[in-house]
């Protein structure tokens, strides 16, 4: 990135007229006298020496005493034959070092050639910039800027205002950019948007070190490569070894999954196609709010086989919502190819007014909605019937299978070691009694969250107690 970037070397530390030296005349077809006895003026095939340039030009004018001259018509320096130079006028200014070279301006050094209408040049300070717009060809790469600046001595090349470099394997438009020579790093001072051949980058501040490959992107930061984006305050970049750290804010987003997730800080390891995200973490995904599920977590894992199989792991104080749907549970497991949400360790699921229990939950998720839900080992409902008073339904089973009809709990087998505790009511709602069974298999409906209805497959044995006599 930001490979042969411009490297303005016109003007070195022997910078053109920087030297006290007095102007040497090597050549020109006429020589007059000027407006005072100090100056001079020389018509025709104009050739000057100074310090270690030489300048050509049609028309010159020399003050031998404060070094002043002016120069018009065809000017060329040529400075070691490393630098060159062209331009229709130039002035210099000998007692403050001040230069400018106006027209057709054009620079040539090494591998680069600028073109500017303006050309200013400060030999006491070792600056050479424009303020009226530059174009500057190096290699491959193109650069355009309205202001540009170059310190021969720090090395630093500043651009301003409207800048933009184009390159086969990169470009980037920003509002003001500096660059060290010395270290091969671009420091950004501005909004700054950089496409690489695979990323996308926007900061307004940071830095990037073409050498190493690898920068520092800051305020509002953006990263984006293929399908995914990374927002944060702060993001480490390195181009190598395809890793990158996200610090304070950070948002990631997957298009293809149609996924958010939030937290405080992430690293994400593309090489491997591992991310991991931490502190406060906020999961969704979902086009809406009644089908968006989300998750809420101390830490998050995501992890991609291929473009078809990412799965996510979830650790400590799990949380997950959905429209009817809550649960939670100290750590969760989600394979996005089978659909498969897995709950660890005390997990809980409530839907409506019902509550499941057992040592693990699997929910099937696919279409952004709840299609199934397993409970393996020691299921258990609650469901609220009543409450003034609180009255419950109770339904225990060795494993549950639930049936989920647009979001919400419809069906529910029983399979193995059945028992319910339920209230039995007339028509008109008036509680009868309390049925306590037990049965190898039931199947359980649900109405509005509660249980409405039973069924045992097998043969129960039960036992109906009226309100008054069920033991408390």
């Amino acid at each position: 990135m930001l490979k042969n970037i411009l490297l303005i070397t016109l003007f070195t530390n022997n910078l053109l007229f920087a030297q006290k030296e007095v102007v040497q005349i090597l050549s020109a077809n006429e020589l007059k006298p000027g407006a005072t006895e100090n100056h001079q003026k020389l018509v025709g095939n104009v050739a000057l020496q100074y310090s270690d340039a030489k300048l050509f030009c049609n028309i010159a004018e020399v003050n031998s005493i404060t070094n002043d001259f002016k120069a018009w018509g065809k000017v060329f320096i040529n400075q070691k034959g490393e630098v060159k130079a062209w331009g229709d006028s130039l002035i210099y200014d000998g007692t403050s070092g001040l230069g400018k070279l106006y027209g057709d301006v054009k620079m040539k050094s090494e591998n680069s050639l600028l073109k500017t209408s303006l050309l200013f040049f400060d030999t006491k300070r070792n600056l050479v910039y424009y303020l009226s717009g530059g174009h500057t060809n190096q290699d491959e790469s193109k650069i355009f800027s309205k202001k540009g600046f170059y310190n021969t001595t720090t090395k630093y090349l500043k651009l301003k205002d409207s800048v933009q470099i184009i390159n086969p394997e990169y470009s980037i438009k920003a509002d003001t950019l500096e660059y060290s020579t010395n270290s091969k790093t671009s420091y950004f001072l501005g909004p700054t948007y950089i496409e690489l051949t695979e990323e996308k980058i926007y900061c307004e501040s940071g830095f990037y070190n073409r050498t190493l490959e690898l920068g520092q992107f800051e305020k509002n930061a953006i990263l984006k490569q293929d399908q995914q984006s990374l927002m944060a305050d702060s993001i480490y970049f390195e181009k190598r070894t395809n890793f990158s750290q996200a610090f304070r804010d950070v948002v990631l987003l997957d298009e293809g999954e149609n996924l958010k997730v939030k937290g405080e800080y992430g690293h994400f390891d593309r090489t491997n196609n591992l991310s991991f995200i931490t502190q406060d973490v906020l999961f969704a995904q979902g086009s809406d709010d009644d089908d968006t599920l989300y998750l809420v977590c101390d830490t998050l894992l995501l992890k991609e086989e291929n473009d078809t199989n990412k799965s996510f792991y979830a650790y400590w104080n799990v949380r997950l919502f959905q429209a009817e749907m809550q649960g939670k549970c100290d750590s969760l497991a989600y394979n996005m190819k089978d659909s498969l949400i897995k709950l660890f360790y005390d997990p809980v699921i409530w839907n409506g007014e019902s509550q499941l229990t057992g040592d693990s939950i699997e929910l099937l998720h696919y279409d952004n909605k709840l299609q199934k839900l397993f409970v393996k080992n020691n299921g258990f409902i609650v469901s609220l019937t009543d409450s003034i008073p609180l009255r419950y339904d109770q339904v225990k089973g060795r494993n549950l299978i639930g049936h989920f009809k647009k979001g919400k709990l419809a069906v529910m087998d029983v399979l193995g070691n059945g028992q319910t505790i339920y209230y039995a009511k007339e028509e008109d709602g008036k509680y009868t009694g309390v049925n306590k069974a037990i049965c190898s298999d039931i199947e359980i409906k649900f109405k509005k969250g509660k249980i409405d209805r039973i069924k045992f497959i097998t043969m129960p044995e039960a036992t109906f107690y009226p309100l008054k006599d069920f033991p408390k």
